[in-house]
């Protein structure tokens, strides 16, 4: 995996940063950005996710087990997501740090659930039990995006912040395909975050952050600042 820094950008909008490759010194590009990530979430999901429940599916482990570990590995992927949106662990902020937990302790509740409907058989050690846990990695981009958001007006105060959906190939929910390249005032009901569209937190959609002047323009700040 290549050797990254984080590198602060002064612009007349505010503080921005981005990677920098630590070899070549080159500014690293958003594909390669959320490719470090996607690859990060697809292995937990398989190695995590997948194994560990085909393991409770087994009887290789209990389910107190299945849950303990299926919670650290929800633990660690949103905590890194969350990083690689702040630069790095060694970047986080007391902020980024909270704002990194508050994201697991909602996807602790949600596996709580899990385990629940696994117990009272509501949810059937099937293929889509697997892809119910695959699915608590795969939430990991959302944490990422939402740093980013969050990153954005914590850097930017007074801007009038902007965002738009950039769809990945991938993706063909109807949410994906109606916001693509549109931008919304960030906050606006009308525009729904990667990882709660129908494609779920499956979508691998990137999202664009921007400011809008006084006179309506919008300039993008880019797929891989903040």
């Amino acid at each position: 995996m290549p050797e990254y820094t984080w590198t602060a950008i002064q612009t007349q909008r505010g503080e921005q940063h981005r990677y920098r490759d630590a070899k070549t010194g080159r500014y690293v590009s958003a594909a390669a950005v959320r490719g470090e990530l996607d690859r990060f979430v697809d292995k937990a999901g398989r190695e995590s996710g997948r194994a560990l429940t085909e393991q409770l599916r087994d009887g290789k482990i209990a389910l107190p087990e299945w849950q303990t570990a299926m919670a650290r590995a929800v633990k660690n992927v949103n905590y890194a997501a969350v990083a690689a949106a702040s630069g790095g662990v060694e970047n986080m902020t007391a902020v980024e740090r909270g704002r990194a937990g508050g994201i697991i302790r909602g996807q602790y509740a949600y596996l709580r659930q899990f385990a629940a409907d696994i117990e009272s058989g509501k949810q059937p050690l099937d293929g889509r039990a697997v892809r119910r846990a695959e699915m608590y990695m795969q939430a990991g981009r959302g944490a990422f995006h939402a740093q980013k958001r969050a990153g954005a007006a914590d850097a930017m105060p007074g801007q009038r912040l902007m965002v738009r959906s950039h769809r990945h190939r991938g993706d063909s929910c109807r949410t994906c395909i109606a916001l693509n390249g549109k931008w919304f005032a960030m906050g606006d009901p009308e525009y729904i975050p990667v990882g709660h569209r129908e494609c779920n937190v499956s979508c691998r959609c990137d999202e664009e952050l921007g400011t809008m002047d006084i006179d309506g323009t919008i300039t993008g700040l880019g797929r891989s600042s903040f």
